[in-house]
């Protein structure tokens, strides 16, 4: 038998919440919860994605790789405190040789993979359909600054 308290209430209703006024899909919302000083930025992309992807028909794990790029500048630039452009790109030695995603602040999105069918193999890591190269992000912040560029 399991002794409750007076100040403990216990409910099995499920809350109920209004519909939220972000649109589910193509958002970046920033969240903090300050009791465990954490903060962080929650992404969804739907339509946005889904166009990129389906213009170019890429293979799923180049589709894939790509969205999982495509998510990650996406998370990056809009952390940026500023309305610019922040770009990811890669050069390989890998399948997939060059791949180019390209966000400005706050809603405009490109992205583009090069690959090579030939090399594709079925269960390629990320890693692997990369290979051996170079990563570089780029910040933009407009013709009166100067770009910002780490390359890995």
């Amino acid at each position: 038998m399991v002794s409750q308290s007076p100040d403990i209430k216990i409910t099995t209703e499920a809350p109920v919440r209004a519909p939220s006024s972000v649109p589910v899909d193509d958002a970046v919302l920033a969240f903090e919860v300050g009791a465990l000083d954490l903060r962080g930025r929650l992404t969804r992309l739907g339509p946005a994605l889904d166009e990129i992807l389906h213009k170019h028909d890429y293979p799923p794990a180049v589709g894939k790789l790509l969205g999982e790029a495509i998510v990650l500048t996406t998370l990056l630039g809009s952390s940026v405190k500023f309305e610019g452009r922040f770009i990811l790109q890669t050069r390989t030695e890998g399948p997939v040789s060059l791949l180019i995603v390209d966000f400005q602040a706050p809603d405009r999105l490109r992205a583009y993979a090069r690959y090579d069918a030939a090399q594709l193999k079925p269960g390629q890591t990320s890693g692997e359909l990369l290979g051996k190269g170079h990563l570089a992000m780029t910040i933009d912040q407009g013709s009166n600054t100067s770009r910002y560029q780490g390359l890995v």
